[in-house]
């Protein structure tokens, strides 16, 4: 499946793809974190059949139903392939460690030499958060490296 990728300034992202069955879908993420999907008409390609109109909460929701639990399925495959990989979650603190505080602040990868590579907040995603991303209190924060980077990655977070 090709799937094409389309910056719409000031709303979101634009993506686009044919299914097997030749039906034409749009996805737009906008920046509010609203999801719309569109399904184009077989015979006027400029016309739609249908629309839906998702809040994150339910386009969370969905992405559950068409398999994003198996992400966690994966990360647990991933650890049996490499020997000494270690993947935890860690929930932030209402206060103290970094909690209120970036990534680039706790010297994470720097120190311990394990990586964050992406934090939960409610129901929103953050896969790759860059150095200047501020942990709030309840975060769920994954956290990849070998055990003992991992749990001092993990101190470092809790404090």
């Amino acid at each position: 499946m090709d799937l094409f990728e389309t910056p719409l300034p000031g709303i979101g992202t634009r993506y686009e793809f044919t299914t097997d069955h030749n039906d034409h879908v749009c996805v737009v993420v906008r920046r509010d974190g609203a999801r719309d999907i569109v399904l184009f008409d077989h015979d006027d390609p400029d016309s739609t059949r249908g629309s839906v109109e998702l809040s994150p909460h339910e386009a969370g929701n969905l992405a559950e139903l068409l398999g994003g639990t198996s992400i966690t399925a994966r990360l647990d495959e991933l650890k049996h392939q490499v020997e000494g990989l270690e993947i935890v979650w860690v929930t932030m603190p209402q206060s103290g460690g970094l909690t209120g505080k970036t990534i680039a602040d706790g010297k994470i990868r720097t120190t311990t030499s394990a990586s964050v590579v992406a934090v939960i907040r409610e129901e929103e995603a953050f896969p790759g958060p860059q150095p200047d991303f501020t942990f709030a209190p309840g975060d769920t924060v994954l956290v990849i490296g070998g055990s003992e980077a991992v749990s001092a990655a993990s101190s470092i977070l809790t404090g």
